[in-house]
């Protein structure tokens, strides 16, 4: 539930807030705020929120288990707010489990104790226990999400959205979609105040640590899931195993020309890994490992139900909130305008096919097309290990509570269970390297790096995955150790501790060389600018500017896509740019949830030492 901080003195209403708002009673820290980014006053709100942590046995999907809530419910309630407000919420944690809670996107500027990283930026919320998490919104707008970051306990069910409104004077791209027609962009301004949630979830058959004491004792990477939710409602179907195989037709050739094996999915669509995955002789079919599931049983459960309402647009917020997968995203016979990526208004793209990465938020508008009728929003898993779909319905006809009738034969489905498009020439599809700012001024720092890093992304066993050159794991045990912001020592082989102070640029040269996953690699505290990329090659230099003086095509400082999660192609390269404008401990990781807790990640330090006398003593004292 959310509470506006009451006032101490009348609220006003300010023509550049467009509402009743109530000041934070506190000059300094309004003008403090003010000095940061020149946000009107009127944004200074406190909105309060409180999330109770419970856990639970329900069914979303047909299939009983133990899960865990937010607030009774999963995903948990939407936490919104205007750009520059302030978020107070306060963590109850009534599980059995420790917990933390972070704000995925939100950068923490001034507050990096309040990132919700174990042993990095705060100590663990243990059972009976709560934590106030308070932090500005000062600077950033958009879609962002709030989920645990203890082992994989998200996803478990401890997820949910975050929407911050957009500042009245931010500007944005609807005359260019809308041609200039004052109406249509009225409409979509009006739309923007709150979007349509689109969430997408994995969902499993055993809970998380069930999942991870198989894999690290039995050598499993858990690559498959149980199914997707959407807004946490789904159902499983049984597709025939021919229709699995073709949907899966480049997959299998992927994973033959990357291991030399031929392989085949099992009727939840998982590929057979046994060849490459699990310790020698363990029973493939009794643990249910990738390629051995159990038969699949279909269920009637439920299926999220848009309406569209005679509107002439719609508005989305699809946030990825899985820990495995990324998805290919379509309506059926409809169009989808991209506005924004990560919490930044870019370059608009008309698309048809949306590719969602694991961890990242879209907002999208849809021009509706009248008459009667239901159309599916299907999301389909793009990675090698799965063939496998969820779908909504976005509906013309009255509300009404049967639901439609699934798969409905039609001839505009532009995707199949697999992602993979019916008519590739003729549908597009989200380029993601062309997804620029929207505001021309957010462009990246030209000329040298003060710091350059360099990650690999590598499998170093059957289920361990370091983004060290050298191949160090971060081990799972540091969830509880002193958190590393104010930790005497710091030494430890994942912790990038170089120098780097407030205003220097930073380079992050990430090559990935495992040969069949794509690895979401995330930041903490920072977006970043995607400078070079390559789905086929390593980088090749030490540096961006021996990438530039040896005239490599795949630099880009002029208009590169300005993210806080990308992904890193097999044997392919990303390279990231930022400003360390934001002094603290932030975790740098692979999003794959299983990858994160077998040692995938590091901690870039900056400039600690001007941030550790801020801490506050209840933080530390915790």
């Amino acid at each position: 539930m959310e509470h506006i901080k009451p006032p101490s003195f009348p609220g006003s209403t300010n023509r550049d807030c467009g509402a009743l708002i109530t000041p934070v009673p506190m000059i300094k820290y309004i003008t403090t705020l003010l000095t940061l980014l020149a946000v009107p006053a009127c944004a200074a709100v406190v909105r309060e929120y409180s999330l109770n942590l419970t856990a639970s046995y329900l069914a979303p999907n047909g299939f009983y288990r133990e899960m865990f809530l937010v607030n009774g419910q999963h995903p948990g309630p939407l936490i919104e707010a205007d750009e520059g407000d302030t978020i107070s919420a306060t963590v109850h944690n009534n599980l059995q489990v420790p917990m933390t809670i972070h704000f995925h996107g939100i950068h923490q500027l001034g507050t990096p104790w309040m990132d919700g990283a174990p042993g990095v930026s705060q100590r663990s919320i243990f059972p009976g226990e709560s934590f106030v998490y308070n932090f500005t919104t000062v600077g950033q707008y958009g879609s962002y999400w709030y989920h645990a970051h203890v082992r994989s306990y998200y996803q478990d069910g401890i997820r949910g959205p975050v929407y911050i409104r957009p500042a009245n004077d931010r500007p944005r791209p609807y005359d260019m979609i809308t041609e200039g027609n004052a109406t249509a962009t009225s409409i979509l301004r009006a739309l923007e105040s709150n979007p349509t949630p689109l969430y997408i979830m994995d969902w499993n058959k055993l809970t998380s640590d069930a999942i991870y004491y198989k894999e690290v004792t039995y050598g499993i990477d858990p690559a498959c899931i149980f199914g997707y939710l959407i807004n946490g409602k789904g159902r499983v179907t049984c597709p025939t195993n021919e229709a699995i195989t073709a949907a899966g037709a480049r997959r299998l050739e992927t994973f033959q020309n990357a291991t030399g094996i031929r392989s085949s999915f099992d009727s939840l669509g998982c590929l057979d890994l046994s060849a490459v995955n699990g310790y020698p002789g363990i029973d493939n079919v009794a643990l249910e490992a990738p390629g051995f599931s159990t038969p699949c049983q279909a269920t009637n459960t439920d299926r999220e139900i848009f309406y569209a309402n005679e509107a002439d647009w719609m508005m989305f917020n699809v946030v990825n909130m899985a820990g495995g997968f990324a998805s290919y995203l379509s309506i059926d016979g409809h169009d989808m305008w991209v506005l924004q990526v990560d919490g930044t208004f870019t370059q608009p793209q008309k698309v048809k096919q949306l590719y969602v990465g694991l961890g990242s938020r879209y907002i999208i508008a849809v021009p509706t097309v009248k008459g009667n009728g239901d159309f599916a929003i299907r999301f389909a898993c793009s990675e090698v290990a799965q063939v496998t779909e969820q779908i909504a319905w976005l509906s013309y006809n009255a509300p009404t509570a049967s639901q439609p009738v699934d798969y409905p034969v039609t001839s505009d489905v532009y995707q199949d269970m697999g992602g993979n498009l019916y008519d590739p020439d003729n549908t597009p599809t989200f380029n993601e390297t062309a997804a620029a700012p929207y505001e021309e001024s957010l462009k990246p720092p030209q000329g040298p790096a003060q710091h350059t890093i360099h990650f690999t992304l590598n499998r170093t066993a059957v289920v361990s995955f370091s983004l060290m050159d050298g191949g160090a794991l971060m081990p799972i045990e540091m969830e509880l150790m002193t958190p590393l912001l104010w930790a005497d020592d710091v030494s430890h082989p994942t912790t990038v501790d170089i120098g780097i102070k407030t205003g220097d640029v930073v380079d992050l040269i990430i090559d990935n060389i495992d040969p069949v996953i794509l690895h979401p690699m995330h930041l903490h505290g920072h977006s970043f600018w995607v400078v070079s990329e390559s789905n086929v090659e390593h980088f090749g230099y030490s540096t961006v500017e021996e990438a530039i003086a040896n005239g490599s095509s795949k630099i880009n400082l002029n208009n590169p896509p300005y993210r806080d999660g990308y992904g890193a192609a097999p044997r392919g390269h990303v390279v990231f740019r930022y400003i360390a404008d934001n002094a603290g401990a932030w975790m740098f990781h692979c999003h794959i949830n299983m990858h994160l807790m077998t040692g995938m990640s590091a901690v870039i330090l900056e400039d600690r030492a001007a941030i550790r006398p801020k801490i506050p003593s209840s933080v530390i004292d915790f």
